[in-house]
């Protein structure tokens, strides 16, 4: 595939919302045409075992020990310049850990050196509804961070979340401003990563309106 600008995808979310779930669903509809490569925090919990990532013409690369933008953050930029001179990929999927801060590696990729090398696609913050309504979450500063620089929201589990939390979520939605999305089980469309903000927020208007829909 002949491109200048490898696509940077960044899927970021809290502890247990299921961001390595829909990180995998994605790696299942990669095109055989495309170069992909994944960027984590720490590769021994993913769930993302060698013969999978093989079977799929996946590289993966680990930067452990520490958030990816702040105790690691040399380590993060070394990685990724590997990446960029090395592999070359097409589309490079970053997984920070859930208590990790996005918006310092979206202003490590937004440096002047990686401007004509790379190119942010919109922020997934991957959410699970039932956490909407728990002042532990909300008031959480990194929680917050998370929901902040999300150009997307992802609503998983959206099968276990009741009437009270799905409520949550449209309150959400009306504060931030986001377009969103209902998934169970991590099972995010690719097509999704390709589009534009406009395109984004404008599809989103259609899923909204089937939130009850997507329950059942």
């Amino acid at each position: 595939m002949i491109h200048s600008h490898t696509r940077v995808h960044i899927i970021t979310g809290f502890l247990g919302v299921g961001k390595t779930t829909t990180l995998k669903n994605l790696l299942k509809q990669k095109p055989n045409h495309e170069r992909w490569v994944v960027l984590l925090n720490e590769f021994g919990e993913t769930g993302l075992d060698s013969a999978f990532l093989s079977q799929n013409n996946v590289n993966i690369h680990q930067v452990a020990g520490g958030c990816l933008c702040c105790d690691t953050k040399l380590f993060f930029q070394t990685k990724l310049n590997q990446i960029i001179r090395f592999e070359k990929p097409d589309r490079l999927l970053i997984e920070p850990s859930g208590l990790g801060h996005p918006d310092k590696i979206i202003e490590i990729l937004k440096q002047n050196q990686y401007c004509k090398l790379l190119m942010l696609d919109p922020v997934i913050t991957v959410i699970d509804p039932r956490h909407l309504g728990q002042k532990k979450y909300r008031q959480h500063e990194i929680y917050q961070r998370q929901l902040a620089i999300a150009d997307v929201f992802v609503v998983n589990k959206i099968d276990l979340a009741n009437n009270e939390s799905i409520a949550q979520f449209k309150k959400m939605v009306d504060e931030y401003q986001r377009p969103s999305w209902m998934v169970k089980n991590g099972m995010l469309d690719f097509s999704l990563l390709k589009k534009g903000h406009e395109a984004l927020r404008l599809l989103s208007k259609e899923v909204l309106s089937k939130t009850e829909s997507s329950k059942k």
